[in-house]
């Protein structure tokens, strides 16, 4: 643990005895505390909230959480809010010793808080507010044994927004299958991804999504009499489990293409019409294969082979891409490594105020330099992190190597460090907690810091999403939608989310032209009549530039002014920045 962290298991037998945390900066009070609570409870002890967050990962099964409100750092109600991602289920009470009483009342509105008591507490009221939190602890742990109890099996095996089976039970039945087959050939594997278009006509909300994805389930299910299980694989593919029958290539290949036409259907929302297309990868289980997890990842492959053969035909997968998926696997294992080792590179890219010719911030750019096959592409390694289970990893990885560099940056005249998170990240339960340990431990100020989320975000549980947002925004950090205008555009929810900044997609200066500059103006616009910043991206030559003045454009980002670079470099950069108005 961090700078003073203790456990006080007390008597023998403690192991069956309510875990109860101490949170307060005055080691005195804490020595007070384990005094009088470690005859009845496990008791572990804690200086700072860092420390805490620290204490709880370690043991997330503590029942009652008791914070000082006041402490350098992280004070008590954003270290309780914080707790939330790693001990969802402890009760937690706050001790205050002052009269700001606002903030106290807030996060008990907010639920984080059960009860607060003011200090000095007498001991007698203590133990009775921990007996009350204890009580309420073990009635909720009861209640929700009894719901998982009944729900596990069918959260496990179905998936809720398809009703079709689960990944994992999908896995479950393909490794059986793997392991059980005693002949050459046990079946196929299809992977149908389904696509809407056009993406950008929609104004896609959760109900939009929830009703193209059942319609699409409900086209599948409809084989279910020649398929041993079908699955939602993830957001937009589903996966075929199919007994071995005719496993001739004209026979797979007629039934991929009987899936694809299956999920090809038009329908409309709100007054746009929309087409379902699908794109079908398909392979042939033979005895050589022993994992289901490989068997998937070479379905991917075939179906990304079919998106790029002409009409989007059903491709089976071959030896051809068995070599890639070879060579992926040797990325795969590579990144992992990379990231483990901290092997991995952070360049910065500046963001510059034409007007003014002020520096506003830089952009975090991850870069990959693999000792064989040189440097990588983002464009490469961000997917392959995603779809090997990788990004959240990956994503930790970058945010402390950011808060890590940050403070350097700002002494180089940048006022602001921008690093761009996932959706998955951001779902994350360990989020915050991460978020909050990478700033803790950089002695890193909030407001430093900028978080991007891409417009995918608008597809996604847009509530759950604003709720993680406002906590980040609590911290005083900012927010920014980056690649706005590229397909989920949405002014209901920049209205809603608690976004300060927004950036415009690249590919709308180079085809500025041809529509770009209309999309440019709209997002100008509309920016401005939230109060939002817009950053104009991929400015790349002067002509470029010229574009974006004339729309009244003031915030630029690309190569016309600065490649990515090291931390180290930008000093250099600053010092011969000339501002290029023409």
């Amino acid at each position: 643990m961090a700078e003073f962290a203790q456990v006080l298991e007390g008597a023998p037998g403690a192991g069956t005895r309510a875990r109860v945390l101490c949170v307060d900066d005055e080691r005195q009070v804490l020595d007070g505390l384990a005094l009088q609570l470690r005859r009845r409870y496990a008791v572990g002890l804690a200086i700072s909230g860092a420390d805490g967050l620290a204490y709880l990962r370690e043991h997330p099964d503590t029942a009652v959480i008791i914070s000082d409100m006041r402490m350098p750092g992280m004070d008590g109600a954003a270290f309780l809010a914080a707790s939330h991602s790693v001990a969802p289920d402890a009760r937690r009470i706050l001790l205050t010793g002052f009269s700001d009483q606002a903030s106290t009342v807030a996060a008990i509105n907010e639920g984080r808080i059960c009860r607060f008591l003011s200090k000095p507490c007498d001991p007698k009221t203590l133990s009775e507010a921990i007996e009350s939190a204890l009580a309420d602890h073990r009635r909720e742990m009861h209640d929700r044994s009894e719901i998982r109890r009944l729900a596990v099996q069918e959260v496990i095996t179905r998936d809720r927004g398809s009703g079709l089976a689960s990944r994992e039970s999908l896995l479950q039945t393909l490794q059986d299958t793997l392991l059980r087959s005693p002949v050459d050939e046990a079946g196929a594997v299809y992977l149908v991804r389904a696509r809407a278009q056009p993406a950008e006509a929609l104004d896609l909300d959760s109900s939009t999504t929830d009703t193209l994805v059942a319609q699409i389930a409900s086209r599948l299910d409809a084989f279910k009499s020649s398929f041993r299980c079908i699955a939602r694989w993830d957001a937009q593919s589903f996966a075929l489990l199919e007994p071995a029958s005719d496993m001739t290539p004209d026979a797979l290949l007629r039934r991929g293409q009987s899936l694809a036409e299956a999920v090809d259907f038009s329908t409309e929302f709100s007054g746009a019409r929309v087409s379902v297309q699908a794109t079908v990868g398909i392979v042939v289980l033979t005895r050589t294969m022993t994992e289901a997890r490989v068997v998937m990842g070479n379905a991917e492959l075939a179906e990304l082979a079919a998106r790029g053969r002409d009409g989007g035909l059903p491709f089976l997968f071959t030896a051809e891409l068995a070599e890639s998926a070879a060579y992926r696997r040797t990325l795969v294992r590579a990144l992992r490594e990379a990231i483990v080792d901290d092997r991995l590179e952070m360049n910065y890219q500046p963001i510059v105020d034409i007007e003014s010719g002020r520096l506003h911030s830089v952009e975090a750019l991850a870069r990959w330099r693999h000792p064989q096959y040189g440097a990588i592409s983002p464009g490469t390694f961000i997917p392959l992190a995603e779809s090997a289970g990788l990004i959240v990893q990956f994503g930790e990885w970058a945010l402390r190597r950011v808060c890590r560099e940050a403070a350097a940056i700002v002494e180089k005249g940048f006022p602001r460090v921008a690093l761009n998170v996932s959706v998955i990240q951001l779902l994350d339960p360990e989020f915050l907690y991460g978020l909050y340990l990478a700033l803790d431990q950089a002695r890193l100020e909030p407001s430093v810091l900028e978080i991007e989320v891409t417009e995918s975000v608008f597809a996604q549980d847009i509530e759950r999403l604003r709720s993680i947002l406002l906590d980040v925004q609590k911290l005083g950090i900012h927010i920014a939608i980056d690649d706005f205008g590229a397909g989920y555009s949405s002014l209901a929810y920049l209205s809603r989310l608690p976004v300060s900044i927004v950036k415009t997609d690249g590919a709308f200066m180079r085809d500025f032209e041809r529509g770009g500059e209309a999309i440019i103006v709209a997002t100008l616009g509309m920016a401005g009549k939230f109060g939002l910043e817009t950053i104009v991206e991929g400015v790349e030559t002067a002509a470029m530039l010229q574009s974006a003045r004339s729309v009244g454009a003031t915030l630029v980002q690309g190569y016309h002014f600065a490649r990515p670079m090291p931390v180290d470099a930008l000093d250099a950069w600053r010092e011969g920045f000339q501002l290029r108005r023409d």
